[in-house]
């Protein structure tokens, strides 16, 4: 029996308010850009001052992007000393080298070894920045800053949630009530909690509960408060894939004399992190964006920096350069890591259904 339009129910009232109301708002966006956008293409491009003008100054109406390039070197490196930035560009390259480590055909369906590397490379650039090993002149936390702290922050609290998060949502998923409990717990009460209230309990409770905490920098308590934060979203993103995976399948392999670790690690948990995949990246891109936020404990990341440059009478005129500048890294870093997320996530359904 064939069904025809006629024979279908009518769109309800809610389905047609939030249609239209999407058709408003995107017209309210057209209209926008049609009003702005021929203004901030003249103010950015047509009548800016770049950095390789012959222009000495930024007297005119556009853009000062001479600008970016005298403060460059304060918002990659903050207020580390000169001689001694090579540290931390030999830094970027083992942090961001982690993102193409899934890329690679050997290593890309190898998730420890990703974040095994991952995490050596977070080692090696924190002894690298720190000093005072192999002959390297020591350098205090409160000079580092900018783009180098950001990426520093965001990466060491996006390779800590993954295994955390796996951890954590196995624990809520125990038969021990005491586990079980605790996990519970632990993810309830950060979720429940701003990332500020976290950061700023990390500042000042931190010292007081661990032995020796005093010794223990500002800028590592901070680090420990984003890894908790963002162990505990990752805990609920793999417990929501944890129970995608249909149980039978743990009761075939323990049928065919799997044991529960190797079930979990072979059958589960594989299927589970590609059904995790996306949300994953979309925490990681979370992460990313609210590790601004250290700003208010005294941490100078990049928007930091920037914020504290643009406060000098000196650079306030120059304010919407600074944050379109702060703005295009964030947008191009999130938009990589989308980027090779869904070149992953194609690459594991490609091999998905060619082994069918």
């Amino acid at each position: 029996m064939s069904v025809t339009t006629s024979d279908l129910p009518p769109p309800s009232r809610a389905s047609r308010r939030w249609g239209t109301g999407g058709i408003l708002l995107l017209a309210a966006i057209l209209v926008a850009g049609v009003l702005l956008g021929p203004k901030l293409f003249r103010w950015a491009l047509l009548d800016a001052v770049f950095p390789w003008s012959e222009a000495a100054s930024c007297d005119g109406p556009g853009a000062c992007w001479l600008f970016i390039r005298e403060r460059l070197p304060q918002f990659i490196y903050g207020y580390y000393p000169a001689p001694s930035r090579w540290r931390l560009n030999v830094g970027f390259l083992l942090l961001f080298a982690w993102l193409a480590l899934p890329l690679l055909p050997r290593i890309r369906r190898r998730a420890a070894v990703t974040v095994t590397g991952a995490a050596i490379g977070i080692a090696a650039a924190f002894m690298l920045a720190a000093g005072g090993v192999l002959g390297l002149a020591p350098v205090e936390t409160d000079q580092w800053g900018g783009l180098f702290v950001t990426a520093l922050l965001s990466i060491t609290a996006m390779i800590v949630s993954l295994p955390a998060g796996i951890i954590l949502a196995l624990g809520r998923q125990a038969a021990s009530p005491l586990w079980r409990g605790l996990a519970n717990m632990t993810v309830e009460v950060i979720r429940g909690v701003p990332l500020l209230a976290i950061l700023f309990m990390a500042v000042v409770l931190l010292p007081l509960f661990v032995p020796g905490g005093e010794g223990i920098g500002l800028f590592t308590r901070v680090v420990v408060g984003l890894c908790l934060y963002a162990s505990a979203y990752m805990a609920e993103v793999i417990r929501g894939a944890l129970r995608t995976i249909p149980a039978g399948q743990a009761e075939a392999a323990r049928a065919l004399g799997l044991g529960y670790w190797r079930c979990l690690s072979l059958v589960v948990l594989p299927q589970a992190l590609r059904a995790a995949l996306p949300n994953i990246v979309s925490t990681f891109i979370q992460v990313l964006k609210d590790s601004t936020l250290v700003l208010v404990v005294g941490v100078y990341d990049l928007l930091g920096v920037v914020q504290l440059t643009v406060s000098d009478p000196k650079w306030n005129s120059y304010s919407a350069e600074a944050y379109l500048f702060a703005g295009l890294f964030f947008f191009a870093i999130c938009f990589g890591l989308s980027r090779v997320a869904a070149r992953i996530e194609r690459h594991l359904d490609y091999n998905r259904t060619s082994s069918t």
